[in-house]
């Protein structure tokens, strides 16, 4: 099997700044590569929102330089044959993690029709917190993406885990 095409590949502490510098070399990237405007657009939302989400855990675990280099976050997106694959790790709290679980399991279960459902009725109904957290991120780039979130959790000790976020995005031949 063919190793993937590395289109941006980073390792380290997230802030807004590398954010920013993140999304940028996504923009020339995709300039220098030729990718389509249709493919940037959802590359770029589904970024945004997966960038999002690690950075909004990032705060816990400044401070826990046991956690690293061994469990820093990251942020990758490559291109296979067929696919782009847009895919994040972060260290999250063991007590986070049946409900982010619970989130993305709901999110794959669903169609077309059914993300759409249960999107208007997090909308109205949804458990927001000030860090966010009713799933409309996974819901959001789960219909962007037209597939299904991967994902793993690795246990770290007592009180972390480390998520692995994989999403692939389809590439059709019509679009490139």
């Amino acid at each position: 099997m063919p190793e993937n095409d590395v289109i941006i590949n980073y390792r380290g502490h997230f802030t807004f700044e590398k954010i920013g510098s993140l999304l940028n070399k996504l923009k020339d990237e995709t300039e220098s590569r030729g990718i389509s405007v249709i493919y940037y657009k959802k590359i770029l939302s589904i970024m945004i929102e997966s960038l999002e989400n690690v950075f909004r855990y990032n705060e816990f675990f400044e401070k826990e330089q046991f956690l690293f280099p061994k469990y820093l976050p990251y942020f990758s997106l490559e291109q296979s044959e067929g696919f782009f694959i847009l895919s994040t790790g972060n260290p999250v709290l063991n007590k986070d993690v049946e409900k982010l679980r619970e989130k993305i399991d709901r999110v794959n279960k669903q169609d077309k029709e059914g993300l759409r459902q249960i999107f208007r009725l997090t909308l109205t109904d949804g458990q927001f917190t000030k860090k966010g957290g009713a799933g409309l991120g996974f819901i959001e780039m789960s219909k962007v993406a037209g597939g299904k979130i991967q994902y793993r959790i690795e246990p770290i000790n007592d009180t972390y885990s480390y998520y692995h976020f994989i999403l692939p995005i389809p590439i059709k031949t019509n679009h490139n």
